[in-house]
């Protein structure tokens, strides 16, 4: 279910959930959903600092 995508040579190996409810997510008990629950909260409890120039915010991973 994970699905890499390419748009402006940039790839995620984040988990579709396109189509998914909240219920869905509830039920779901698969290793790959578990694993991007644990890189965004990681991601989320240890924030970059951006230190670009003039373009807007954003993360490179």
């Amino acid at each position: 279910m994970i699905k890499r995508t390419s748009a402006a040579d940039t790839q995620t190996e984040m988990i579709d959930l396109a189509g998914y409810s909240l219920g869905d997510l509830r039920n779901d008990r698969s290793h790959e959903l578990a694993e991007a629950v644990r890189v965004v909260l990681r991601q989320v409890a240890r924030p970059r600092a951006n230190l670009g120039g003039g373009s807007p915010p954003g993360r490179a991973d």
